[in-house]
């Protein structure tokens, strides 16, 4: 039910006539706010059994049923919630009003058909057919074609039923499970798919690619690649980044929203985790890569050119301030704390300074002393310029 298409378009990927730049979609992932999906998947493997028709089930098992498709219903409600808050999931209409529905009562009301239902009318009765009638079980609605159906809200089985030899109601009953198996395995993928997000793409970002804090060259990259692959052999495949499920692949012919046309490479992914796998490392070969912020913690994207430690969100109390300036600023105070040709610089810009403030220096002659020592702290930095050379013309 998470299946999408994706055209590859020079150095962007276009989802439902979305344009999202290379590892765009993980960045957004890698920020979403998931601490309990440990716990997501953990509930939802013990409920996708508790949720199964057991063929011969007795009174403990019905009893038991209807709390633990509650559970499990809250729990989809939990995921969905989660999904729809990243990119491809909350731009594309079809998947959004599939995870707005009601999911696994949708899926128990369309498979299997001996639920208790109360005190319900006839098919022949007047009552039957009023969209207002509602009970402690259910309500009755209406479809497209003009019939009426009764939707049930709990789920309660006879355990007559599940006893069944009837070869209708066995084929029902393993029908109605291997559909239930499908939704949960489908949100268990999407768990697993968040969950090696944030262990895994996370480990390798911050732990090996910008380990340098720097683009790698193609050697580079090899040997980080090859170090991550040996220490997380024996880790869980949440803990490794691996592809999820499948894509199928294609060449079609896009029409961009702007109108332009051109044959794209089509990908038809049935899985988060298979196209963030797949995204990820095409941006890896062109430098679009995720980076966590070195001040706010979150992660932001580059895209190639300039390498940066920083992002470019605005401080929550200084709106007039980035990241990046912090950043800036940062880099320059430590530059002048450990680096003597920056320390030098620093005081000599702060006494030259206070003079232009006490007005013994002219505004041109504090331009042009500025200028001059910028040009004499690039020479000390290449080694064309001896410290103590250096630090007797700054204070010219």
């Amino acid at each position: 039910m998470f299946e999408f298409k994706a055209y590859i378009w020079d150095s962007q990927v276009y989802i439902d006539n979305h344009a999202y730049r290379s590892n765009e979609i993980l960045t957004n992932c890698l920020n979403l706010p998931a601490k309990n999906l440990a716990d997501y998947l953990q509930e939802l493997n013990e409920l996708r059994q508790k949720v199964q028709l057991e063929e011969g089930g007795g009174y403990d098992f019905c009893e038991r049923y209807d709390r633990n498709v509650q559970r499990a219903q809250k729990l989809f409600f939990k995921v969905s919630d989660l999904i729809k808050k990243v990119p491809p999931y909350k731009n594309i209409s079809s998947l959004r009003s599939a995870l707005d529905g009601q999911l696994l009562w949708d899926c128990l009301n369309e498979h299997y058909l001996y639920w208790e239902n109360g005190n319900l009318p006839g098919y022949d009765d007047p009552d039957f057919k009023d969209e207002d009638y509602c009970n402690e079980y259910g309500f009755v609605i209406k479809n497209d074609l003009g019939n009426y159906s009764f939707y049930n809200q709990r789920f309660l089985p006879d355990h007559s039923d599940l006893e069944s030899k009837d070869a209708d109601t066995v084929l029902m009953i393993r029908e109605t499970n291997e559909a239930v198996c499908k939704l949960f395995d489908s949100f268990i993928t999407l768990v697993k798919d968040l969950l090696r997000v944030q262990n895994a793409y996370s480990d390798l970002l911050d732990n090996y690619i910008h380990g340098k804090s720097k683009f790698l060259s193609d050697t580079e990259l090899a040997n980080c690649f090859s170090a991550y692959l040996k220490a997380t052999e024996r880790k869980s495949m949440t803990e490794r980044v691996v592809s999820s499920n499948s894509m199928q692949m294609s060449h079609e012919v896009y029409r961009r929203p702007d109108g332009r046309e051109k044959l794209c490479e089509a990908y038809t992914f049935d899985s988060l985790g298979a196209f963030l796998y797949f995204d990820f490392f095409r941006g890896l070969s062109q430098s679009y890569l995720p980076k966590r912020c070195d001040n706010c913690g979150m992660y932001f994207l580059l895209e190639g050119g300039k390498y940066s430690n920083y992002c470019e969100r605005t401080l929550k109390d200084d709106p007039d301030k980035t990241c990046r300036d912090v950043g800036a600023r940062k880099k320059y105070d430590d530059k002048c704390k450990s680096d003597p040709i920056w320390l030098a610089y620093n005081r000599a810009y702060k006494a030259h300074y206070a003079r232009y403030m006490k007005k013994k220096m002219t505004v041109p002659e504090f331009e042009e002393w500025s200028r001059q020592a910028v040009e004499w702290r690039t020479q000390a930095e290449a080694g064309k310029l001896a410290l103590a050379e250096y630090e007797r013309m700054l204070k010219t």
